[in-house]
């Protein structure tokens, strides 16, 4: 049982030093035309954005973007002077396909850009939604992020983004694939200062947690500075080395069994618990969960209580400064929002004891 739970991911000391490939984005379930690997998943945005410009010069820049979503997604389409609009949610995070296919034609939107959450299929039908907008001349992205290592059926969407530093500890990467064609303006240079201070930070945090070593504070701002480096990136950059052997030796099937079964423990743990609205209160055999989403009145005396026991919950995500106009559910799900970590680094009994603090 680990004292600490949650908050940023640790690197071993020597590790990533293997050789074994990176290779390519489609061992994630998606098969396209072309593909690069990048430092972020915002980056691999930017760079989409960049190369629909490139192959249609005069692209109207008007987007429909999910309503609950991360700053970082609404970022690049801002970046690129595209006037944004949102699409409504259900309580359960699904958007309808009706919806898709109404706000865009409100809008008139050339771009729509989807995501699903926490590893759900809250995109039901959405296929038919890509053949649909493509024949209205609408280019769709997919960001996958949340749902990497799920197994439900993917989008035909024209371009699909994702940051794969949500799930495992390496210091950077993304990637982009387009459907069609190549992308021509593919970085070759590593962001190195900006992966050498989150390697330094994640192997002090390691350090303090399992070799008595150092203190937080001392981790904590490097994970800031590392932190301060990547939201100044101007230019575009590829993986670095690091993160690569990382994420090659990444155990994939250990990665799923655990998520899902600490995601169980809570299902089970906090079923008809008073003040908590579980989101997802069934887990899909192909389902791979990020977090345990839940909904809370009390978000920020539960993130204290939590905090007190060492167990760090975030909220994913805190409504965007640069957020447009968004719904009413939207609204709710930014103040309620709080998410309990599952990952691969915690036993049952760390799980339990989330449990065991949140009914006490």
């Amino acid at each position: 049982m680990l004292s600490e739970i949650g908050s940023n991911f640790w690197i071993k000391p020597g590790e990533g030093k293997g050789n074994k490939p990176l290779g390519t984005p489609y061992q994630f379930g998606y098969h396209c035309s072309d593909y690069v690997w990048m430092s972020t998943g915002r980056s691999a945005t930017k760079l989409v954005l960049q190369t629909i410009e490139d192959r249609n010069p005069d692209v109207q820049k008007v987007a429909l973007l999910p309503s609950f979503t991360c700053h970082t997604v609404f970022e690049p389409f801002l970046d690129y002077g595209y006037q944004v609009h949102t699409m409504p949610l259900c309580a359960k995070l699904t958007t309808s396909p009706e919806d898709i296919l109404y706000y865009q034609e409100q809008y008139n939107a050339r771009v729509v850009l989807v995501h699903r959450y926490y590893g759900f299929d809250t995109l039901p039908g959405f296929n038919k939604v890509v053949e649909l907008l493509q024949k209205r001349g609408v280019v769709v992205i997919e960001d996958c992020t949340q749902c990497l290592y799920s197994s439900f059926p993917y989008s035909n969407a024209d371009y699909v983004v994702a940051s794969i530093r949500k799930w495992c500890g390496v210091p950077d990467g993304g990637f982009a694939i387009c459907k069609e064609g190549s992308f021509p303006r593919k970085p070759i240079s590593p962001d190195t200062k900006m992966v050498e201070a989150k390697r330094i930070a994640s192997e002090l945090k390691y350090q303090y947690l399992f070799e008595g070593k150092g203190d937080k504070l001392s981790f904590k701002a490097k994970y800031r500075e590392a932190e301060e480096l990547l939201d100044s990136q101007v230019d575009f950059f590829t993986i670095d080395a690091l993160s690569a052997a990382i994420q090659a030796e990444l155990d994939v099937e250990l990665l799923k069994k655990k998520r899902r079964d600490n995601y169980k423990v809570l299902l089970e743990g906090l079923q008809n618990k008073e003040g908590i609205q579980i989101i997802f209160d069934t887990l899909p055999e192909d389902v791979v969960p990020l977090y345990f989403p839940i909904l809370t009145d009390n978000r920020e005396t539960m993130q204290d209580l939590l905090a007190d026991n060492d167990i760090y919950a975030p909220v994913v995500w805190p409504k965007a400064d640069n957020s447009p106009t968004i719904d009413e559910v939207a609204e709710l799900i930014y103040e309620k929002i709080l998410c309990i970590p599952i990952d691969q680094r915690y036993d049952i009994d760390d799980i339990q004891r989330i449990v065991k603090v949140i009914n006490k």
